[in-house]
């Protein structure tokens, strides 16, 4: 539909555009990963596009395209369904991959990723959660051979 003032933004417009901005990712990037121009990013964003001579046209995203978009945004379901796009949430739904089964419960994490997070840590907390370690699990806290650290 052709009109002489601009249509508003979609509701789900501030959504999308506010999720990109929290993880850092670029419209260009975004738009890839979703499969869609940049141009027609800037059209769901907007609300349409521009024909010319002060004319526009309402675009609303079709509801498989905004849902790769929220896909690669870390959107839910029930947030495009706040914004009033079921049929996107459905179709979300749908191209939503199936969540990894949870690791068997005697998983332990690598000891470098230990480490690391561990080294984050301010000096204080790690003298804490090694406290609390020592207290519930000693053989936890004392190094195994091998893992000594020497001077020198």
């Amino acid at each position: 539909m052709r009109r002489s003032t601009r249509p508003e933004p979609p509701r789900e417009a501030p959504l999308i555009d506010a999720a990109r901005k929290r993880i850092r990712l670029t419209v260009r990037e975004v738009a890839r990963q979703a499969r869609i121009s940049e141009a027609h990013w800037r059209q769901i964003i907007s609300g349409y596009e521009s024909l010319g001579h002060g004319e526009f046209r309402e675009v609303h995203a079709k509801p498989e395209t905004l849902a790769r978009i929220a896909l690669v945004l870390d959107l839910t379901p029930d947030q495009l369904r706040r914004v009033g796009r079921e049929d996107a949430a459905v179709a979300l739904e749908e191209i939503t991959p199936d969540p990894v089964e949870e690791e068997p419960a005697s998983y332990a994490p690598p000891a470098d990723a230990v480490y690391a997070i561990m080294a984050a840590l301010p000096l204080e907390v790690q003298q804490e959660v090694i406290r609390r370690l020592s207290r519930e699990n000693p053989a936890a806290v004392q190094p195994s051979e091998g893992h000594e650290r020497h001077a020198g």
